[in-house]
């Protein structure tokens, strides 16, 4: 009997409202502290896919840069970037300019139209 008693002594102290109150709260931070270290899990993830990708496009810049830098260790390459960088040519080539027409006419044809059809112009891009 007093083994009974004893036994629903203890179901009345944890059934009780004040220590179902408290074991909720417990259980309500135990809860928030798992969402939130998967919530890091996550943003830690992504962070490392991002770097990852980063980390390709590295590796590729530098395989151009080795290659860029295998050119101009030759007399060529050399020639070819100082005739891109300076637009000179070594004696004896030819350069060929062209010049393009339909630009040339468009600006003589545009200047003699009256100021508002130039806004137009302006502002539409056709006539």
């Amino acid at each position: 009997m007093k083994e009974l008693q004893r036994k629903q002594g203890i179901r009345r102290i944890i059934y009780s409202i004040p220590s179902l109150i408290i074991l909720s709260i417990i259980a309500f931070i135990l809860t928030k502290g798992a969402l939130g270290v998967m919530n890091k899990e996550w943003t830690s993830s992504e962070r490392s896919k991002d770097l990852e990708e980063k980390a390709a496009v590295l590796v590729l810049r530098e395989q151009e840069l080795r290659e860029g830098i295998a050119r101009l260790e030759t007399e060529e390459g050399i020639k070819d970037e100082i005739r891109e960088k300076f637009s000179v040519t070594e004696v004896g080539e030819l350069v060929a300019v062209i010049v393009d027409d339909q630009g040339v006419s468009n600006l003589a044809g545009d200047s003699m139209l009256p100021w508002y059809k130039r806004l137009w112009i302006a502002i539409m891009g056709s006539k």
